[in-house]
């Protein structure tokens, strides 16, 4: 069922008309229910009070469904209009509110949120009221508008670029879009699905947004909402028409909406981690291609399974996102308890902290608990405790907890999230059911009250907190010392690469050529001090590597004995050069032995024993020399990681609880730079895949593109060299020439003898045969484009 915004015109105007004049009669939301529900006497769904205050919450990004919306406006209609007098008095009376609201502000600005809270009013009560007296509230996070150096989103451009080159290069694959939580990647993938719908050759298709959770269905509804409303120029033309070819289904019931009719343009399978599932499975095995996209934040999963992503397109850390401004780098703290049996002892010192805790540092607080009983008793006693203190900021109103049973204000869970969404200051406890798609940025610390091993859910639960808003500069996560956490807030995620026990240090380099490769790989030897042998030896692998599938570099660290502060400039390394032939016996290897502890200093036995057993070639004695020297570094690396670095390591400047300083990763990517110009152009071509390539190959090659119009939509486009260009356009020219000198009603029978006579461009015949759309300007413009360098522009 579709949704109309809390902000959009027709509901605002029942509120100004409606819902507040009664809420001004009658004093209360559940008097206003009641009065609605005896005029309607049956007719229409009953009203319900959760309803109205999701229309009184001044929460523009919230929905009401039209099922409700046609009921107010029924009841709207039984009433009839207000009165000439009733309208004198209901703006007498929100006047009257207004005024107080000003005088309790003590002339300050009035936080909306907060003075809906502390006078018990209903938001939209409280900005009517000082409409009426001539005052404005503060901006509430979610309206106020950006600082001038707010945060710099233009990753997500990089990020929809780099998907759809993906889906250029796979029409059918299963694309990976891994963006952390907090970086947008719902919106991101909203503006993938518009974007291939335009493109889509067919006007009726769609795009399929799987979700496997009713909660998570809400949430993306909500934010393709937003993206129409907030940010139409970065749209395609026709947005809002393409945004209703979206539709939004459960996972039980996405093979079924696949296979009805023609393929999709795109299925979006959103918290894609969990696809590696059995009932992921009939998706990616459904007898028609098409592509999908795999949404998610966190792809690794803790029993290591694939989730069948074939391409990670785009993915960030979430240092670059801290250094853009896009989320907060939170501090982590240990909190120390001895047990986790929430015994009377360790809630007590629970309390005491989330006491102190939100007085203080903490504005608004997630704490998240393993079982229903657990949180149920710590909302008990942190209440009682706030309470208690008659100082502190909160009171026990501003404690609640949420499980997939129920709320403490016994409200539908969507609404009693909007209700704590609202709230300035606020402790909210749950059992672990907002690790996914929750999102408040005003949450400024999570706190995690047992221990898991699962790096998914940290991270998951880490992520509500670093979220930007406005004026929002720390965060914190408080839970056991998990030094895996900090690491990850560094470094990407590795998937289906190397293993990751010894936290290697991962770095990402693009290239757009053979001969930009070439020039990367150098580079990063001769920063690495690699040896002469060794990197004449890596050069010459690169040099023999297709571009498309690059190799990659392992460097392991050597022995360092100098200035700590001087071991990037100085530190020696050696490189083992990942390629496609040695790849799953590499990847092999080093994963076992650091699955096994990486604990033996001397890697030789574990090569000669275990190495056969996983493919590693016998009598290569350039591959174990190589090995030794990776399996070596990545025994220091664990030594690192787990005490104090010794003498025979050196001091190469470790920070705990970060990446090793022994392991480097360096992926390259190869990111061909297609114009802007030539990617619209072909954006309705069947091959366009071909073409693509044909020109991030050898792109001085080709002068110009042509396409012809198929029978029955879209089209077929062919790249000419200079020399045929040039051929075309004199034959053009010609005929051109030729065609002014007659009259209409002889043009076509000229045009068939100039083009029989001249000496033909070297075309394509089915392309020579439709040339004639080639000879007015406007048909040029539409079906020829021109590549020569001065047209080339990179695209951004």
């Amino acid at each position: 069922m579709a949704r109309i915004n809390v902000g959009s015109e027709e509901v605002q105007r029942l509120v100004r008309e409606l819902v507040v004049p009664l809420y001004l009669d009658t004093g209360g939301v559940a008097a206003v229910a009641k009065l609605l529900n005896d005029v309607l006497a049956g007719d229409g769904q009953p009203i319900h009070q959760n309803r109205l205050h999701a229309v009184l919450s001044d929460m523009f990004s919230r929905g009401l469904n039209e099922q409700s919306f046609d009921t107010l406006r029924l009841a709207a209609e039984r009433l009839g209009p207000r009165s000439r007098a009733q309208r004198a008095a209901d703006q007498q009376r929100l006047a009257e509110a207004g005024h107080r609201i000003m005088s309790a502000s003590g002339g300050a600005p009035v936080d909306l949120a907060l003075a809906a809270e502390r006078l018990s009013l209903p938001p939209a009560v409280v900005r009517l009221s000082l409409e009426a007296v001539g005052q404005k509230a503060a901006p509430t996070p979610e309206e106020e508008p950006p600082p001038s150096t707010g945060p710099d989103w233009s990753y997500q451009d990089k990020a929809l670029a780099d998907c759809l080159d993906a889906f250029r290069r796979r029409p059918a694959g299963n694309i990976g879009l891994v963006l952390p939580t907090g970086a947008g990647k719902t919106r991101t993938a909203f503006r993938i699905i518009l974007e291939m719908l335009a493109r889509a050759q067919s006007k009726d298709s769609k795009a399929i947004w799987v979700t496997h959770r009713k909660s998570l269905h809400a949430q993306a509804n909500r934010e393709l909402d937003k993206l129409l409303t907030e940010s139409p120029s970065s749209l395609p033309s026709g947005a809002l028409d393409l945004a209703g070819r979206v539709e939004f289904v459960m996972l039980a019931e996405a093979l079924d909406r696949i296979n009805a009719g023609e393929p999709p343009a795109l299925v979006v399978i959103d918290e894609a981690h969990h696809a590696a599932a059995p009932t992921y499975q009939p998706i990616f095995e459904a007898p028609h291609p098409f592509p999908v996209l795999l949404l998610t934040a966190t792809p690794n999963r803790p029993d290591l399974l694939p989730i069948g992503i074939d391409e990670v397109a785009f993915t960030i850390t979430y240092r670059e996102l801290a250094e853009r401004g896009a989320i907060i780098t939170p501090t982590f703290e240990s909190f120390a308890v001895e047990d986790f049996s929430f015994s009377d002892d360790t809630i007590n010192d629970l309390v005491d902290r989330l006491v102190a805790d939100s007085a203080d540092r903490f504005k608004k607080t997630l704490v998240l608990v393993t079982r229903r009983e657990q949180m149920r008793l710590l909302h008990e006693r942190l209440a009682v405790a706030i309470d208690a203190d008659p100082r502190h900021p909160l009171r026990s109103t501003d404690v609640g907890f949420i499980d997939g049973t129920g709320n403490s204000l016994s409200l539908d869970n969507e609404d009693f999230l909007a209700v704590f969404a609202a709230k300035p200051r606020a402790i909210l406890i749950s059992a672990q059911m907002l690790l996914e798609g929750y999102d408040d940025p005003r949450i400024d610390a999570v706190v995690i009250t047992y221990k898991t091993e699962s790096v998914i859910k940290l991270m998951q639960a880490a992520g509500r907190c670093v979220r930007y808003a406005p004026g929002k500069t720390e965060a914190w996560v408080v839970q056991a010392d998990n030094p895996t956490l900090a690491y990850r807030f560094d470094q990407r995620w590795l998937y289906q690469e190397i293993d990751d026990r010894l936290l290697p240090e991962l770095r990402d380099c693009d290239f757009a050529d053979k001969g930009e490769l070439l020039t990367l790989g150098a580079e990063l030897l001769a920063a690495h001090h690699v040896e002469a042998r060794a990197r004449a030896d890596a050069m010459d692998t690169l040099a023999a590597s297709d571009p498309a599938h690059p190799p990659r570099l392992m460097f392991y660290g050597l022995p360092y004995f100098g200035a700590p502060e001087d071991f990037e400039q100085n530190a020696a390394w050696g490189v083992f050069v990942e390629t496609s032939e040695n790849s799953a016996v590499f990847r092999a290897v080093y994963n076992r032995f650091s699955q096994m502890g990486a604990e033996r200093s001397d890697p030789s036995e574990f090569l000669d024993v275990v190495g056969p057993s996983l493919g590693m070639p016998q009598g290569d004695q350039r591959f174990r020399r190589q090995m030794m020297g990776v399996l070596t570094a990545a025994y220091f690396a664990h030594e690192e990681l787990t005490r104090a670095p010794g003498a025979a390591q050196g001091s190469r400047g470790y920070k705990p609880n970060h990446s090793t300083t022994w392991l480097r990763y360096v992926t390259l990517r190869y990111r061909p730079a297609l114009p802007l110009a030539l990617s619209n152009f072909l954006a309705d071509c069947h091959n366009r895949g071909e073409v693509e390539r044909s020109y991030v190959v050898d792109p001085e090659r080709y002068a110009m593109a042509i396409k012809t119009s198929l029978p029955f939509g879209g089209s077929e486009a062919v790249l000419l060299t200079a020399d045929v260009t040039a051929e075309l356009i004199d034959w053009l020219e010609q005929i051109r020439a030729a065609l002014r000198l007659v009259e209409p009603s002889e043009q076509l029978a000229q045009f068939s003898m100039m083009a029989a006579r001249l000496v033909q461009p070297r075309l394509p015949l089915t392309h020579l045969a439709r040339a004639d759309r080639l000879l007015s300007d406007d048909g040029r413009a539409q079906f020829s484009l021109d590549l020569t360098p001065n047209t080339k522009e990179p695209r951004p």
